[in-house]
Parts: C-alpha cells; structure tokens; sequence
C-alpha cells in the first residue's frame, strides 16, 4: 500500500548537518528536519529489487482518469454507502473478514477496525495487486512496514464497518471455570515519535502518537535551554529531556493536541530570530508511573468569579509558570490542600476557557487549568477552594484516569448523562466529538439533570454550541420543578433507543453522584443497552 504523503526511501549515503538556508521573509518557513536516528547500514541493501510495498514505498502506479485523491475525496462526501452496511457498526469476525477477499469483495482490518475497500481499489496510489495483500485478513503489520503514519481513518472513514472481534475459543477442560476470551485485539503499544521544524523566530517540537490515541501533555521548564516534555499515552507516561542548543521563551507561544490525529504540537518563541542549525539534543524514556502516584505541582489562583449560589469558575497556574499541563478529554487532576492537620484530596476535571465568563482574555488562559466547582454543604475540599483568594496556592497532581477516546469512533449518535457538577468531565468528550472527521457525528445529546433552575451550568453556552452546531442537543431536567419534576426514567429515555431508529444512540457516557449513576445503568439496562455501549466517570 501506498499514500501520497509518503517519505523518500532510505539511503546508503551518510548523514551530514543539515544546512539551513537563510529565507529572504524574516519568518520564513524552514525545511522539516527529522531528529536524529541511527541508521542500519543493511536497510538499503535489503531493499526489495521488485519496489515491493516492503522494499519501497514509493512504488506506485499510474492511475486511471478520475480516480486522484480528489475523486475519492468527492466520493466520500457524495452519500455513497462505501462501507455496505448502511449506516451501522458491524462487528466483525476473523472467519468473517476471512471471506471478504476478493477485489469485487474486499474488506481489510486495520487496527482493530474493519474497512471495506472494494471502491476504494482503484484509487490506491500503489496499485490493485498491493491493497489486496492486505485484504481479508488484519493488514496492521503490513500496514505498519510501509506507511503507519498515514491517517488512514479519515482516508476510510465512510468505508467503516465495525470493530475486529476476536474469535472466541473454547474452555479448556483442563481448566474449568476461566473466562472465555473476548473483545478486540489488543493494541501495538504506542511510542511517540519525535520531529522538528522551524521559522526564523519560531521553533516548533512535534510528538506523532496514534490516531484517537487522546494523548496528555505536561512540559516542565527547568531553564531557557532546558525543558522537559512528558506525553501520557493510555497509563503509560513517555519523557523526553531536551537540551535546546539555544535560548526560548517561556511559555509556549502555542500548544496544540490533535484529538483525532494525536499529533502533539509545542511552539516556541527563539530569543533571538535566527536559524538553527539543529534543535539541539535530546533523551528519552518511559517513567514509572507509580512513582508518578505522589508527584505534585503547585498552583496558585489567578481568577475566581461566582457563577451561581454555590458555584464558582476557579482558574490556576503554575506557581512561576514552570509546568504546563493538558489532560486528555475525560481525564481529571487530584487536588490536595492542608486541612485541619491532614492533607484533604478531591478530583476535578478542568473545561475549556471558551464555557468560562471571563470578559476579558487573562494571561493565564494559555497556560493555565479552569474548574466550576460547587460547594457542598460537607465537602471539604470543594469548601476550602470556595475560600481561596487570587494568588492562594494548592498542589495538582498529573493528569488521571481511564477513559479511551477510541471506544467512540465506532459510533455515530451518543447520548451524555450529566447530573450536577458532572457535567465537567463530559464538557471534555463534545468538542473531540464534534470535530471528528472519520465516522463524521450524526447527534450528540446532553441530558443535564438538576434539581432547580437556578443549578443549572452554562445554560447560555450551551444553547450557543447548539445555535453553532445543530448536531449538538441539550436538554435539562428539573428533581423539584415545582409544576413537573422530573428524575431518570425508562420513559424519559426510550425515545433515543427504539430499535431500527437510524439515529438510535448506540454509546452512553454518564457523570454524576453515585445514585444517579447507578440509577442511570439500572435504565439504560432496562432499554438493552449493553454494558460495553456506557462509560461511567466516577468522582
């Protein structure tokens, strides 16, 4: 298989500084310069002599008029059924896919994801004969050899069919009683993937992860040359220690996480506006991540403003600037305060800067965490953070949690169950949603459960996602309205899950006190939804 975005072959020739040319436009662009690597002085000479996949991926051929990537493009967005299916997600069995081998019949398995390929064929840069090698069986390792950083969910995203299921096997009588393995395939650990580039004033540090790998992100500043950038991939965390071979400054000019694509983004201001002939050096590796357990950073407040009779929008920055922190959508922080003697712990999940009510921009936006936090009436923590002042300090600890990004991508109408402060954690999952390109979203639902009026958060905002994206749907439910009250019901959420409803809600994400959460899976189990189909955050 082949991709117009491939990179040249390797070479036998022997690597040399790059030389840097000095652009006429004080910010012109430079040329990307890989980071540095070791090279295997036999993978030329290994090179496939027939410009296999394999051998060289840059074999292509010629394609038939009216089969470029703009074609394919406008084929995708025409309503073609590309995938067969109609619209659903089919999970797919080994033996299954075993059977769609044909080209007139072709379905390929990449990454736990089944694709039909059949229309796309003739489109493929490297030619009939090179995609069927992967057809009806699971191509990922194939995949891998040539191009893995192609972004193959948005080139296949209307040909989705479903996830790869693992055949299950049968228990063996010599050992009664153990689970019958099911699910999917289990995932090729990622390792993030360094590069650079660079303008005249800008210097730019990028990670490649996974598509909807939902990285984190923290960047610790020891010096102006010094910075160390940690990415948070599942439960495992992967540093790189720089040594920049110049000054920067601090922060960042720019962060950007590609929620589908999981590219990493970290731009840099240069001191000086000046070419670099390299970056400077780096080392790199996985950290324990229960040592990580106690790690904390002090944060101090830089913005408090009542939001509600009991709530407040609360914004932190590190003391000094020296940590930078994004967490992945779903994902919360550990707060921890002295109290009385002891060390009192909760755990927020911050919101994006757009659903606070500052006016004005603050400096802190760029670089800091955000937080709504109710008070409650015994909640130590929640009432001590109602008591701090702008410039009071608390320790945050890393980015924490459980929740896979990627569970989502098979699915095209969710439904949010939010209750309270809830909310917050599912704030984090609309955006990522919204903007998905591959298996584009159809409806996305909140169901916002309050006891008054006067509880509710960000009404106003969120009637505005829905005036900028009619995808997006909120609703609000009142435990003590005085004419109609209403609670979680069968009744009330039947209407998302009639059977052969095409805009049926086929995933549930829920977040709120634990009687709610346990009475929201009592409903939904009610309406057959299965327990693989929810995520529940608990606090």
């Amino acid at each position: 298989m082949s991709d117009s975005s491939l990179k040249p072959p390797a070479s036998n020739v022997p690597l040399r500084p790059p030389q840097v040319a000095v652009l006429a436009s004080s910010n012109g662009l430079q040329l990307p310069v890989t980071a540095p690597q070791k090279l295997n002085s036999s993978s030329s000479s290994s090179l496939s002599a027939s410009g296999s996949a394999t051998g060289n991926p840059r074999n292509k051929c010629a394609l038939k008029p009216g089969y470029s990537l703009m074609s394919w493009v406008r084929l995708c967005n025409s309503g073609a059924d590309l995938s067969g299916t109609g619209g659903r997600v089919v999970p797919v069995t080994k033996s299954e896919l075993a059977l769609h081998n044909k080209a007139s019949d072709a379905w390929m398995a990449l990454r736990g994801r089944v694709f039909n390929v059949t229309r796309y064929m003739d489109f493929h840069p490297g030619g009939v004969d090179e995609l069927m090698r992967g057809v009806g069986r699971d191509a990922t390792k194939l995949f891998d050899e040539v191009h893995a950083w192609v972004n193959y969910p948005q080139l296949l995203g209307k040909c989705y069919i479903g996830p790869l299921k693992e055949t299950p096997t049968k228990t063996s009588k010599a050992s009664p009683g153990l689970p019958v393995p099911t699910g999917f395939a289990k995932p090729v650990e990622v390792v993030p993937r360094f590069d650079w580039i660079q303008q005249r004033s800008e210097l730019n540090l990028i990670f490649y992860t996974r598509n909807f790998a939902n990285p984190g992100l923290m960047v610790l500043r020891k010096d102006d040359q010094q910075l160390v950038v940690r990415i948070l991939l599942e439960h495992q965390w992967h540093s790189f220690d720089f040594q920049l071979c110049n000054n920067v400054d601090w922060p960042p000019k720019a962060v950007r996480i590609g929620a589908e694509t999981g590219k990493i983004e970290l731009v840099l201001s240069k001191e000086e506006a000046a070419p670099w002939t390299t970056y400077g050096s780096h080392t790199s590796n996985k950290l324990d991540s229960i040592n990580l357990q106690e790690e904390t950073h002090d944060y101090e407040v830089t913005h408090k403003r009542a939001i509600n009779h009991d709530s407040v929008e609360l914004s932190l920055q590190s003391v000094e600037r020296k940590v930078l922190m994004l967490l992945p959508a779903g994902y919360h922080v550990e707060m921890k305060a002295p109290l009385d003697g002891e060390v009192i712990k909760r755990s927020y999940t911050p919101v994006d800067p757009s659903y606070l009510s500052i006016e004005t921009r603050l400096p802190s936006l760029s670089d800091g965490l955000h937080f709504l936090i109710k008070r409650y009436e015994k909640g130590p923590m929640s009432s001590h953070l109602h008591q701090l002042q702008t410039g009071s300090c608390i320790q945050l600890s890393p980015p924490r949690g459980g929740f896979q990004l990627s569970e989502l991508t098979g699915h095209r109408n969710i439904l949010l169950l939010a209750a309270g402060s809830g909310l917050t954690p599912l704030l984090s999952l609309i955006q990522p949603i919204l903007k998905r390109n591959t298996n584009r979203m159809e409806g996305l639902h909140l169901y916002y459960f309050n006891k008054t009026n006067d509880d509710i958060w960000l009404k106003d905002k969120l009637e505005a996602l829905h005036t900028h994206d009619e995808r997006f749907t909120s609703k609000h439910f009142l435990s003590q309205a005085e004419d109609q009250p209403q609670r979680i019901s069968p009744e009330l959420l039947a209407p998302l899950f009639k059977d052969k409803q095409p805009d049926r809600c086929t995933y549930v994400a829920i977040c709120g006190p634990s009687g709610f959460n346990s009475a929201a899976v009592d409903v939904l189990t009610q309406l057959e939804v299965k327990p693989n189909q929810m995520h529940i955050f608990r606090g």
